[in-house]
């Protein structure tokens, strides 16, 4: 008979699971409605950069017109789509004064298109506060008055928001929740809103260490210019993580508050899309680390696939019909196993649109899922390949140098912010 033992550590790995998602929400920030009058609120600059987004770009562009904030700017860049995003961004721009439209460039050696455009679309931008955020994302009515409200009172220099992630397929809702909750077993949840922390932490794409989410990144404009904005990071394929360390580094306060009242996103919509985002997003996460890599992978697979194995092999025992005193032990650590891993999904699907009981039976095949996704993205930066996103190709060496190549954007890794 398999030792008690064995199911008693795979219970205490859950159940730190559980603790960990509980104690990364608590020491989230909660957004509370806006007490500001309209007269004293900032101009703001809301900047979207857009690259074939001709099925998402107009509802996010109409949550933005949507807001019930008095004096605001929209500034959408095409970056250099192929399909008829520049077109439905032109007709905005033709309709509502408020909508600047800007057509992007080539990128110059040494940016990733991205920051580049970002970068060439905030010279249009009039605000006391940019506001970035992306094409998938939608915005309730009061997104951009609680969010300034709650940057100004805070004293913020830099803010992001912690999504609600809409999933509306079944590759979503196999994925996303185990992805997106793997990561908490290497975040320091602790160093969140910690100004005295070394790592900077804002909320765009997770990273073991170093999370955050950039489809809602707020600054204030001096501080912007003065660390040099996003030429500074124009060689980072994850820029908003990279603009928040150096927001850090340079003396400045940042923060992270639960965005779940303010706007949602749903990043990918099918399988292709869901693999070459997370394969391009993960790179920064491996960041040739295999050490990194394996802690996860382990970690996540005790957690999430061997509960299922001890529920099988109990299950069998007792079709043979050998009670013992052990067996009724090891059932009761199988039944509490499932009972916390269903409360960790209850909590972690606050912040999941579009999921319910019954896809919490999808989470074993979502471990394997999520297994096969960062060994992908592993054996790629390992090996330096190629991956492609949005029809550009990026390529990231094992020793964080720039590797180019005609055609090719030249990217690097993260640097590590833990020393």
């Amino acid at each position: 008979m398999i030792s008690i033992s064995i199911y008693m550590v795979s219970s205490l790995f859950i159940l730190g699971l559980f603790l960990l998602t509980c104690a990364f929400y608590y020491c989230l920030k909660t957004v509370d409605r806006s007490t500001i009058a309209d007269s004293d609120l900032p101009f703001i600059s809301v900047l979207i950069p857009a690259r074939n987004e001709e099925g998402k770009i107009e509802r996010c562009i109409e949550s933005i017109l949507n807001q019930d904030y008095p004096n605001f700017e929209l500034i959408i860049i095409d970056d250099r789509s192929t399909d008829r995003t520049g077109e439905i961004i032109a007709g905005y721009a033709e309709r509502d004064s408020r909508v600047k439209f800007v057509q992007g460039k080539d990128a110059p050696d040494g940016w990733i298109g991205k920051c580049n455009a970002l970068a060439h679309s905030v010279r249009y931008a009039s605000g006391d506060w940019f506001i970035f955020t992306d094409a998938d994302t939608y915005h309730h009515p009061n997104s951009l008055r609680d969010a300034v409200s709650y940057a100004v009172e805070s004293k913020l220099d830099l803010l992001s928001f912690v999504p609600v992630q809409e999933l509306g397929s079944f590759p979503e809702r196999l994925v996303m929740p185990v992805l997106l909750s793997s990561f908490l077993l290497g975040d320091p949840f602790n160093t969140v809103n910690d100004q005295d922390a070394k790592r900077a932490y804002a909320y765009g794409q997770y990273e073991i260490g170093r999370a955050h989410y950039g489809q809602y990144v707020m600054c204030r404009r001096d501080p912007y210019i003065a660390t040099g904005g996003h030429q500074a990071v124009r060689d980072e394929i994850v820029e908003d993580h990279a603009m928040a360390r150096v927001f850090k580094e340079k003396g400045y306060k940042i923060g992270v508050a639960d965005g779940k009242s303010l706007y949602s996103v749903r990043m990918y919509t099918d399988w292709e899309s869901m693999w070459q985002g997370w394969t391009k997003n993960l790179y920064s996460f491996i960041d040739s680390k295999v050490s990194n890599l394996f802690i996860i992978l382990v970690l996540m697979n005790t957690v999430l696939l061997l509960p299922y194995f001890e529920l099988a092999w109990v299950i069998a025992e007792w079709i043979e019909g050998d009670a013992t005193v052990n067996l009724y032990r090891l059932t009761f650590f199988v039944l509490a196993q499932y009972v916390v891993l269903f409360s960790w999904f209850k909590r972690v699907s606050e912040h999941h649109a579009g999921t319910n009981w019954m896809h919490f039976f999808l989470i074993p095949f979502g471990g394997v899922a999520v297994s096969g996704l960062f060994l992908h993205a592993a054996y790629l930066v390992l090996f330096g390949e190629q991956v492609s996103w949005k029809g550009r190709k990026y390529v990231v060496s094992t020793h964080k140098t720039i590797k180019s190549s005609h055609g090719i954007e030249k990217a690097k890794l993260m640097p590590d912010v833990s020393d």
